[in-house]
């Protein structure tokens, strides 16, 4: 989808996207523009700062908490550095985030780790959950204590999926660097959670490592999967330039049948699908890997075809309810959803003979090699 890049589409959304969030904070607190350089981008592209707005509009701190709370974050984004003032910005075990400065535990002035971004990359790693994440976050509390254990075992699996998107997949690694700030990982019972981005923190991705099996496969997976969600919410800041429908228009009611999604939803499915398609298929062809990580990507591969041809199906429907794609989306959203089916039926061509003989049968939403290995020794 290198189009969306040469013809500005996602730089136009992302200054949209920042300038929103400049008016917002010049309406909550004009006096901190005054304190920061209005002119660099990154404070105002801080999924954790949109978050907060977002959390102020449903009303989920104590309005005599709210400019406290803001205070205390931007703190870390001062040209003239003062002595940190922190109170309310702990999470529940006692670490504070200040974004450019690192974790503060209560009651100490140093921090006593930094900031760290994904190697080679200016995406940043989250390593503890704030106050800006309370309903966005929804898993229990003692999944989201700070874990060096987690991060030590797979941050190198991290940062080696993320190379080899930058190396061969590099307009798609453009785009997760433009549009990603921010990734959190955790380990939770996927019946709490399963990874996913949110637009209420525009910019950061969140990763379910919680199978002892993941690997490198499993992160460019759920990297392509879930910045496919946080590029989409960047596209998509004004939902105008997108859609000439509702898209919260129940697809349930379209197809008269269970589905509990929307069509923006089945929208940024369908798109996810494409991300992780490209990203697996382009490295699968550059060699990268060999034995049993050959096999997983094609598996991978395989078991989004399957989901991704549902969706099309499903998508055909909704098409014909509303009288043709072009009466469903603006010109940028034809472009969108013409990549994605391009991209299906290219996957059909290439790999079909090998993944329409995979079994399928035993898993769950969760994609795992270890079951797929069971019926495909």
């Amino acid at each position: 989808m290198a189009e969306l890049l040469e013809k500005d589409s996602i730089i136009s959304d992302i200054n949209e996207k920042i300038n929103t969030v400049k008016i917002l904070l010049y309406k909550e607190a004009p006096h901190i523009l005054e304190k920061i350089d209005f002119d660099d981008d990154e404070i105002f592209c801080n999924p954790l700062l949109f978050a907060y707005f977002r959390h102020k509009v449903i009303n989920t701190f104590k309005p005599e908490d709210e400019k406290v709370l803001l205070e205390e974050f931007m703190q870390g984004y001062y040209v003239e550095k003062p002595a940190l003032k922190l109170d309310l910005l702990y999470n529940e075990e006692g670490i504070a985030y200040v974004p450019s400065v690192g974790y503060f535990k209560k009651g100490e002035d140093t921090p006593f780790a930094p900031t760290v971004k994904v190697k080679d990359s200016s995406i940043k790693i989250l390593r503890c959950s704030t106050p800006f994440l309370k309903v966005i976050l929804d898993i229990p509390a003692e999944d989201q204590l700070w874990d060096d254990k987690l991060y030590n075992d797979r941050i190198d699996q991290l940062n080696n999926a993320m190379d080899l998107i930058r190396k061969n997949v590099p307009d798609q690694y453009k785009l997760i660097d433009q549009c990603c700030e921010y990734i959190y990982m955790f380990n939770t019972d996927p019946t709490n959670s399963n990874s996913f981005a949110s637009g209420n923190a525009l910019g950061l991705a969140f990763f379910n490592v919680y199978q002892e099996e993941y690997n490198e496969i499993f992160f460019i997976d759920d990297i392509a999967h879930q910045t496919g969600h946080v590029i989409m919410n960047n596209l998509m800041f004004s939902k105008p330039t997108f859609y000439k429908i509702d898209q919260t228009q129940s697809v349930e009611e379209i197809l008269g049948r269970p589905d509990h999604r929307n069509v923006n939803i089945l929208i940024h499915a369908l798109y996810t699908y494409y991300t992780t398609f490209y990203c697996l298929d382009e490295c699968v062809a550059a060699n990268s890997f060999e034995g049993k990580q050959y096999k997983e990507a094609l598996a991978r591969i395989g078991f989004y075809q399957r989901k991704c041809n549902i969706d099309l199906q499903i998508l055909d429907v909704v098409i014909k309810h509303y009288g043709g794609l072009e009466n469903m989306l603006t010109k940028k959203g034809l472009d969108v959803v013409n990549s994605i089916k391009n991209k299906f039926e290219e996957i059909n061509k290439k790999w079909g003979d090998i993944i329409n003989a995979y079994d399928f049968s035993n898993q769950s939403y969760n994609f795992s090699f270890k079951l797929f290995e069971e019926l495909n020794p």
